[in-house]
């Protein structure tokens, strides 16, 4: 009787430790949003700017952002050189997705600071890039939000996940809910170095669909920080494609290496 009255004491004591400790956290983050505000800064050099919410970067940085502007595919919105509206690799790859939506290309200032984003946890990046993707397809119809996912190990060595977190900053704009659609059960590891068909193969398996009722019949939003052969999210579309409509978007459009 005494070991049991000495554990229930235990575990009160603790989640009043916990209760504490996220009060602490909350009031620790907003003094640090009151003295260090992430919304006035622009978001790829950090020059002070009056317009964050309208244009989160400055006029300067803007005169060399690489805007993915030109004609370009009309699924994967790649850039494609001649007038043709749909790329090779679209052609050649059935594609699971409705449309993919990518403001920027993969360069520069743009890619410098999505390195950023990813691996200095500077997630308050996410903001400025959810504004301009939500100003990118604003005429976009869609019911829910959803992101690529993390296996546990890489969640816990990153420590948060980086679509994750931007679809919540996209959702917060545009008023649309987001909902985990998908669980990642098999560590793929990096797929930087594999061209379409290794990344697809290594992604077989890989995910395990949730919410399927929930999303049924409905126009699900797919969020990744960048698309390079669309592998990753169009295995994921792939999945989802069975209950809903799928739709995709990524901060920038990198450019595939090869055709294979």
């Amino acid at each position: 009787m005494k070991e049991i009255e000495k554990l229930l004491k235990n575990k009160e004591k603790t989640q009043k430790n916990q209760k504490k400790s996220s009060f602490l956290m909350k009031i620790s983050s907003l003094i640090d949003k009151l003295l260090f505000p992430d919304d006035i800064k622009c978001i790829f050099c950090g020059r002070d700017i009056p317009t964050f919410y309208d244009k989160p970067y400055c006029n300067e940085c803007e005169k060399s952002l690489p805007f993915n502007n030109t004609n370009r595919c009309l699924i994967c919105d790649m850039p494609i050189e001649s007038e043709a509206k749909i790329c090779d690799f679209c052609q050649n790859n059935k594609r699971f997705f409705k449309k993919a939506y990518s403001p920027f290309i993969y360069d520069g200032v743009v890619r410098q600071s999505i390195l950023s984003y990813k691996f200095n946890n500077n997630r308050y990046l996410a903001k400025g890039f959810a504004i301009i993707i939500a100003k990118y397809i604003k005429n976009l119809k869609i019911d829910f939000i959803t992101f690529v996912p993390m296996t546990k190990k890489k969640f816990k060595e990153r420590s948060f996940n980086q679509s994750e977190r931007l679809a919540e900053e996209i959702g917060k704009i545009l008023n649309v809910k987001v909902i985990k659609t998908l669980n990642k059960i098999k560590d793929t590891g990096e797929q930087k170095v594999l061209n379409y068909k290794e990344r697809s193969k290594n992604l077989k398996d890989a995910f395990a669909v949730m919410n399927k009722d929930l999303i049924k019949g409905k126009s699900v939003l797919l969020v990744d920080d960048v698309i390079t052969t669309c592998a990753t999210v169009n295995t994921c579309a792939e999945y989802l494609s069975k209950y809903s409509t799928v739709f995709v978007t990524a901060i920038a459009r990198n450019f595939p290496t090869d055709k294979n």
